[in-house]
């Protein structure tokens, strides 16, 4: 089996510069980096991660951890933008990541959770803590290991988008465009922070332009296409004047697209639509779905780009990411016939 030894010998360098080069830090030129490569990839060479973590004091893995809340998690759009954002900055910096997905209880993670703090494997972590029910982010910061949250966190370093300011722009477009007669496709997850944010927005927006928004129909989904397609049937089966449905996500907008296409109605001329968070498939949807850009792959960049300098103790602030309307054609104006 090669040693380290062995790949410095055949580059021709030392096992220090080997040693850089496989931690991937700047300090050496890029023709030293492609003969270490190519003496790696000849002699087949493995590092010992935990002799390398030993010498270093680092492990070069980083916990992404995702609460387990939703059943959907791994097939959120929002999720995993911001995933491909972490990984990213990650395979610059020559760092693995490792998912984790903890229960959570009243009383806080789960213990597998707590076993994997307790490991000295990782070398930070960030964390989409955006409910209240337990803090996934304490337990690490309790064991001083370098954490960045992806929500809001009262005390710790965060990025989060404003999402408040993202509900008062939803609402206020389509106020702009002269609806009154407005439904909101919500979820039922009272729990979930950056939600309730939105809906503050959105009360703010209603009540600034003198429209009483306690009295605007509200339907629970559970963010799925599926949900969105029930909830708009049950929204304009109770409320048939609506002229507009505001929903907390682009799935639930897109099923409400189709149940009301289903009801004979036409998107926009005879109700508008807009989603939030802006996935890939808005743009394309028929019609392109007007939405509220949330910087996903945006926050998982910074995120991963603080917990480095995290890591490498230099200081840092946290974040707020603005949002962005995005006017496409499943808005416009209230029909006169409305």
């Amino acid at each position: 089996m090669a040693t380290l030894s062995d790949v410095a010998k055949l580059a021709g360098v030392s096992t220090a510069t080997v040693s850089k080069v496989l931690s991937n830090t700047p300090y050496f030129t890029e023709e030293t980096r492609l003969k270490v490569e190519h003496a790696i990839k000849e002699l087949n060479y493995s590092p010992n991660l935990p002799a390398r973590a030993l010498a270093s004091g680092r492990t070069e893995i980083i916990a992404v951890v995702f609460p387990y809340i939703y059943d959907p998690l791994f097939t959120d759009p929002f999720v995993l933008h911001m995933l491909q954002g972490i990984e990213a900055v990650c395979h610059e910096r020559g760092y693995n990541l490792l998912l984790s997905t903890p229960r959570l209880t009243a009383e806080g993670p789960d213990d597998l959770y707590l076993r994997l703090l307790r490991s000295h494997y990782l070398d930070g972590m960030i964390a989409l803590d955006n409910v209240p029910l337990a803090s996934v982010s304490e337990p690490a910061h309790a064991r001083d290991i370098p954490c960045i949250t992806i929500g809001y966190h009262a005390t710790h370093h965060y990025v989060r988008t404003d999402d408040h300011g993202g509900g008062m722009q939803a609402m206020q477009h389509i106020l702009d465009l002269g609806h009154r007669q407005i439904g909101i496709i919500s979820v039922s997850d009272t729990l979930n922070i950056a939600l309730n944010h939105r809906l503050a927005g959105m009360r703010a927006a209603a009540e600034a332009s003198g429209l009483n928004y306690d009295a605007i129909p509200t339907a629970h989904g559970d963010f799925s296409v599926d949900s969105g397609m029930a909830e708009a049937a049950a929204l304009l089966a109770k409320h048939p004047d609506l002229t507009a449905l505001i929903c907390l996500n682009d799935r639930m907008a897109m099923g409400a697209i189709q149940s009301v296409r289903s009801l004979g109605k036409r998107v926009p001329e005879d109700i508008s639509v807009i989603g939030f968070d802006d996935i890939p498939a808005a743009a394309t949807f028929a019609p392109p779905l007007t939405t509220i850009f949330n910087q996903a792959p945006t926050s998982g960049q910074v995120a991963a780009q603080l917990l480095f300098d995290l890591i490498d103790g230099k200081p840092v602030e946290s974040v707020v990411l603005p949002t962005q309307l995005v006017s496409r054609a499943s808005t416009a104006p209230v029909s006169r016939e409305s």
